[in-house]
């Protein structure tokens, strides 16, 4: 009896892409039909002898070969009596006949639905976004799409083949090349906002069933990010650090206090403080991150002495900034000029501070984030309630601020414990 089986062609062992064929065995010979498809070895899952799931169209893929392999042991059952007589030549002749007789059309017989595929859809939301000047977004968006174009060799993938199959050999695949999870994660969140925005999109056939991500389904992991907060003793230390005055060390110095002053603010805020956030002893600014959303509030901080300090050292009636981080560029009309501008100097910005660091000593990297979690890590050592802590970071929910503290020093914990089993 003939013996159908589904892989890819062996014949072409120095090839990095085989047809996918059906090896027809019969009497001790052997002879292939080809499906139609081309497959790299380590997208074939030998075992299943189907593609694997990160294979671009993989579902489609599998079920037409999988058609292909049940006409030809379909023809095998019509030919069953005279199948001893005939060679093997004679049986993958006749499969190969009726193969081209009901071509993929007729074989399918199915009608052309729309398909949505990640990148071409991807670049849709990323040219939106960015026409709404938010270059944030749509710089993650595009390392998202930078990542799956090159996971598959530069083809689209269909929403409808990431399931959770998917997603659960993909993180296999990235762990096993030793990377990090959080970086994946980042892109699945991205992965994420796609597939939300493309059930809403009535011009995709994208749905709620074809959702991988949630309960039952796949769930994107995240690693405990190192602790960010230094003690007080470090900013005690920061104020005192020789530096040369206005020298790059020193100025980055007075961005990175005034922002530890203005409870931790982050340095996009920074960059775009105007004189209009002025009002007599006090800031008051909304977040440049969250101004779209439902939740953003207005900050309203009342300068402490040091913050006073510095910014009276960078008064300019010339500039509306009250700092000289956008000066050159800030009038321009050219908004995405501005964003990778600022990009530059956060970079910067971050690269001065890591160099402060060193002087002090530290084995940690100082950067940006360092300023909040310092404050808010010492608020809480002095009593401050969370949710007071919340508040003053500006934090839309409790979770959020939770996070913050779930490294805390243990020392901490230790004199806390000391105040209760002593008295």
């Amino acid at each position: 009896m003939a013996k159908l089986t589904l892989l890819p062609d062996p014949r072409y062992t120095s090839a990095e892409s085989r047809p996918v064929v059906i090896r027809i065995s019969h009497l001790r010979k052997v002879n292939y039909v080809k499906t139609g498809y081309s497959v790299k070895p380590s997208l074939w899952n030998h075992k299943q002898s189907q593609f694997k799931s990160t294979y671009q169209n993989s579902v489609k893929a599998n079920a037409r070969v999988q058609k292909r392999l049940a006409l030809a042991q379909e023809i095998l059952s019509e030919h069953s009596a005279i199948l001893p007589s005939l060679t093997s030549k004679q049986i993958t002749s006749i499969i190969r006949n009726r193969f081209e007789e009901l071509d993929e059309s007729k074989l399918s017989k199915q009608i052309t639905i729309q398909q949505t595929g990640l990148l071409s859809y991807g670049q849709k939301v990323i040219d939106r976004y960015k026409k709404a000047n938010r270059f944030g977004m749509a710089r993650s968006f595009e390392d998202c799409l930078k990542f799956f174009r090159r996971y598959h060799d530069g083809q689209d993938i269909l929403f409808t083949d990431i399931d959770t199959t998917y997603l659960e050999d993909l993180e296999a695949d990235y762990l096993g090349r030793g990377l990090k999870i959080n970086g994946l994660s980042t892109y699945l969140r991205s992965v994420r906002r796609f597939f939300n925005l493309a059930i809403r999109d009535k011009s995709t056939e994208v749905n709620e069933t074809h959702y991988p991500f949630g309960r039952g389904g796949y769930s994107i992991r995240r690693e405990k990010a190192r602790k960010r907060a230094v003690k007080l003793d470090v900013i005690k230390a920061l104020r005192e650090l020789e530096i040369p005055e206005d020298s790059g060390l020193w100025h980055h110095r007075n961005y990175f206090l005034f922002m530890f002053n203005m409870r931790g603010m982050n340095f996009i805020d920074l960059s775009f403080l105007s004189k209009a956030n002025l009002y007599e002893d006090r800031i008051r600014y909304k977040r440049h991150k969250t101004k779209r959303g439902q939740s953003t509030r207005e900050f309203n901080i009342k300068l402490t002495s040091e913050a006073q300090r510095i910014l009276d050292y960078y008064a300019n009636d010339e500039c509306d900034l009250l700092f000289p981080i956008l000066h050159d560029v800030i009038d321009s009309k050219d908004k995405k000029l501005i964003y990778d501008t600022y990009m530059s100097r956060l970079c910067n910005h971050n690269r001065r501070l890591r160099a402060i660091g060193k002087e002090l000593g530290l084995t940690e990297p100082l950067t940006t984030y360092v300023a909040r979690h310092t404050f808010a890590t010492a608020g809480l050592q002095k009593g401050i309630s969370k949710a007071q802590i919340g508040d003053m970071l500006g934090h839309a929910n409790y979770n959020t601020t939770e996070a913050y503290f779930e490294d805390f020093d243990t020392e901490v914990l230790d004199q806390a414990a000391d105040i209760i089993l002593n008295e």
